[in-house]
């Protein structure tokens, strides 16, 4: 374990920001700086014990990258209560009970943490009343998870659902969430309904009918008996509860009853009724996250605002903990996606389709949902890399042929092209194949042509024809009709920021991303010029982490300077041999060999290898910053080719394939985790 100071030259030089920790997202700039000052980053090995059970508590953590355990010894036997992920916080349960810690904590990856030691964590706490009421809000089920009678190992999420949509439509979103989660997880789920019948939208066709609601005011929440009544088996596995609750002196009774049902199941669904001061709104105190299913008209969207604002500041929810799922629209949209996220000041979490209408996408979103909540989401980051990024290719074929289930993915330029590809459907097969329709004779006018240049001033090349030739692919499909959720990273030329592209056509964001500064003129996009995503961003795993995305594969392709070097030396051996053999065969080259040595040094240090090398040296120095992040890292590097070898295809994805195979047994790991 190594201790070190932290401060701006961390966040600056090593890539890490408060602001990308969910805990501290909704803090302003003042208590940010407080908490910088107070707060160390340890690093930690795999193994590595952070504390023990039955010492003193001294501090709290806040989990920067990799993994971590909660454990306990019973009879000589360690019993992993959880596993911890980037973002997450521990130690904090002990020290505001002071009590010493109820289990032990030890390092599964290698990774980062940050230290706040306690008297420093007082203090923050009474300065900053926000974090303060974050973690009271939590505390209760953080330790019904570690430190509460029978010391479970599945942890206990909350999650409430407040929308515009139709009572019949909030309905079924939570009873396909819990069916879902039955489904993905086998835990133990209630839906507990806050709607009265008349109102509450139950369909028909729902059996069994709940017989009556249960009163707060007229039962005693721990006793079973009393709320057996209103409990209601529902044939898919979870239970109803409907609930009535009415005066404030139901307060206590609500609090006991939620705690209560925290010890019988794995996941409590609440659905809150009325206005933002209806009494079941105080359920928000106890719950993790909420989820927020709007109406996708601009008025809802102005009406929302204020109640994410009173989230954020009464509630301590953070931006993470605040899920807006949005039903998608049958016609034009009055604001694009964009504009709606500006209005919220929050990044929308999904985009709902029509259950009736569009039934399989409508189920994957709702899968995706599923194991968001339940922690389970495995994301892939897909590297830029321009040909050595054909690699990627033999990645998915393992991860395809190990069932291995792949939940969303990131990519940046030649990443991006490839995560798009598979994120519409096209498997590795079908990539494969479409890679190797290129040749050496065809892939200059498939992807660029002589009629696609363009004065240098601008780019060499227009990217008319590359945007063709994926069009052919795409049409105009959006990231919405995607099979699965794909994240696509561009630079904006105009701000120096990353633009990450979820919405609107896959062309335009893949065209952006590919945008090679020099070689393709840069992309108009919402009045910005968009350049290459790998300028900025080579290795999105960060773009994955921001949207609390807890199991990560990565994959970077990029050679570093000791790839490079070995490359020089296999390639100077690989031209001395064809020499050798070409000498023999050939007087007139032995004649004019040290001129065509000349020509062949002049034509290596042309524009586009300049260019390209520049850019990838960069980009390797970014991606190995970024790749820290991921938790499990492939590099499938190809020593004998060259960026432009697009022709080549076999030799990258015969990498990819090997690499992926070497880490195979640490993916499933991680999976189970």
């Amino acid at each position: 374990m190594a201790l070190f100071s932290f401060g701006r030259k961390l966040e600056a030089g090593k890539g890490y920001s408060f602001q990308d920790i969910s805990l501290f997202s909704t803090l302003s700039p003042s208590e940010i700086r407080l908490i910088e000052k107070k707060t160390r980053l340890v690093e930690f090995k795999r193994g590595d014990a952070v504390y023990q059970e039955g010492t003193p508590a001294d501090a709290f953590y806040v989990i920067v990258s990799g993994r971590f355990r909660v454990f306990q010894k019973s009879r000589g036997e360690e019993k992993t209560l959880i596993y911890l992920y980037r973002g997450d916080y521990f130690g904090e349960s002990s020290l505001l009970t002071d009590q010493v810690h109820s289990a032990s904590v030890d390092a599964r990856s290698d990774g980062l943490l940050l230290r706040l030691d306690k008297a420093d964590f007082l203090k923050v706490l009474a300065e900053i009343p926000e974090l303060s009421m974050h973690l009271s809000r939590t505390l209760g089920h953080r330790l019904t998870k570690v430190e509460g009678p029978g010391r479970r190992k599945q942890e206990v999420k909350v999650a409430a659902l407040y929308g515009s949509v139709s009572p019949a439509d909030s309905f079924q979103f939570l009873v396909d969430l819990a069916t879902q989660l039955i489904l993905e997880t086998k835990c133990r789920v209630i839906l507990i309904d806050f709607y009265p019948f008349a109102e509450a939208g139950i369909p028909e066709d729902f059996h069994p009918k709940p017989r009556q609601r249960l009163q707060l005011s007229r039962i005693e929440p721990g006793r079973e008996s009393d709320l057996k009544p209103a409990l209601v088996e529902c044939p898919s596995g979870f239970q109803f509860l409907p609930v009535q609750y009415d005066h404030e002196a139901d307060d206590k009774k609500l609090s006991s009853l939620l705690t209560f049902l925290t010890y019988r199941f794995d996941f409590l669904l609440i659905r809150l009724y009325g206005q933002k001061g209806d009494p079941s709104f105080r359920a928000l105190k106890q719950s993790d996250l909420v989820y927020l299913l709007l109406h996708p008209s601009e008025g809802a969207f102005r009406e929302f605002a204020p109640l994410i604002k009173e989230l954020e500041h009464s509630f301590g929810f953070t931006k993470n903990e605040i899920k807006v799922v949005v039903a998608e629209e049958d016609s034009s949209p009055e604001l694009s996606y964009e504009e709606k996220e500006k209005l919220l000041d929050l990044k929308i979490f999904q985009i709902l389709p029509s259950r009736n209408r569009k039934s399989e996408r409508y189920h994957g979103v709702m899968r995706f949902v599923t194991r968001e909540l339940a922690g389970t989401l495995l994301g892939l980051v897909l590297g830029s890399g321009a040909a050595y990024g054909l690699a990627h290719v033999g990645v998915l074929r393992v991860l395809e042929k190990e069932n291995i289930p792949i939940d969303i993915l990131a990519g940046s330029s030649m990443g991006a092209l490839i995560a798009a590809f598979w994120g519409a459907g096209y498997r590795s097969g079908e990539l494969e194949k479409t890679a190797k329709s290129l040749d050496k004779r065809n892939a200059f006018f498939k992807l660029i042509g002589f009629g696609d240049f363009s004065l240098a001033h601008h780019g060499f090349f227009h990217g008319r024809q590359i945007t063709r030739y994926l069009e052919s692919f795409f049409g105009n499909r959006t990231f919405q009709e995607l099979h699965t959720p794909v994240k696509i990273v561009a630079t904006s030329l105009t701000s120096s920021q990353v633009v990450v592209f979820d919405t609107g056509r896959v062309v335009d964001a893949l065209r952006a991303s590919i945008s090679i500064p020099g070689i393709f003129r840069p992309f108009h996009h919402r009045g910005e010029l968009l350049i290459d995503g790998g300028i900025l961003d080579p290795l999105p795993v960060d773009v994955l982490v921001n949207m609390g995305v807890k199991k990560i594969i990565a994959v970077n392709v990029l050679l570093g300077p000791g790839d490079r070097v070995q490359k020089s030396r296999f390639q100077a051996e690989r031209r001395r041999k064809i020499l050798k053999e070409r000498l023999e065969r050939s007087s007139w080259r032995r004649t004019f060999h040290p001129l065509l040595e000349r020509i062949n040094n002049h034509f290596s240090g042309n524009i586009f290898n300049v260019i390209m090398n520049t850019i990838q040296f960069m980009e390797y120095e970014i991606a190995e910053v970024l790749s820290q992040e991921a938790d499990v890292l492939i590099e499938p590097i190809v020593h004998d080719a060259h960026w432009a070898e697009f022709y080549d295809a076999e030799k990258f994805i015969k990498e990819g394939e090997r690499k992926t195979m070497e880490q195979i047994d640490e993916i499933k790991r991680l999976l189970v985790e």
